[in-house]
């Protein structure tokens, strides 16, 4: 079964780091149109190419803490099954990261990993003319990267 959150993108996690305001974040980008990807294919692989931009100023949340809006966009690429042309994708995220300051921080996003997802029900099928053979193919890309939250002046 293959999920329809048609070009979507998900938070699967948001965690703070055993570092002082470094996240850890957890998208699940759904392709567009469904398209579906071999699960495991290591002549095409997925790339991501992301950005972290502060999204106005903090809001207080009390306690001497503040949430600052950010959002967390740019591409993925992949090859979908049936095409020997990779197809690129938007991917875009808004969500408030704890900070210390009421003054905007500066965000700092890390290396970001990103491969296809796993899903509970996978579609065996022979992917097209450049998938050769049956294969797990899924429609969701797993990204994970870190945000390093410095507070502002």
């Amino acid at each position: 079964m293959i999920n329809c959150k048609n070009g979507q993108d998900v938070q699967d996690f948001l965690l703070s780091s055993p570092t002082a305001g470094v996240y850890v974040l957890g998208l699940t980008h759904y392709t567009c149109g469904q398209r579906k990807m071999v699960l495991s294919d290591p002549a095409r692989p997925v790339i991501a190419n992301l950005s972290v931009a502060a999204v106005g100023q903090p809001i207080d949340v009390g306690n001497s803490m503040y949430c600052q809006e950010c959002l967390v966009s740019g591409t993925v690429t992949y090859c979908p099954c049936g095409s020997c042309e990779p197809r690129t994708e938007y991917v875009s995220y808004q969500c408030c990261l704890p900070c210390t300051s009421a003054s905007q921080p500066t965000l700092t996003l890390g290396e970001v990993k990103a491969s296809p997802k796993p899903i509970k029900y996978y579609i065996k099928n022979g992917c097209g003319s450049c998938c050769q053979g049956t294969y797990a193919c899924t429609n969701q890309i797993a990204l994970t990267t870190s945000i390093e939250v410095t507070a502002g002046a």
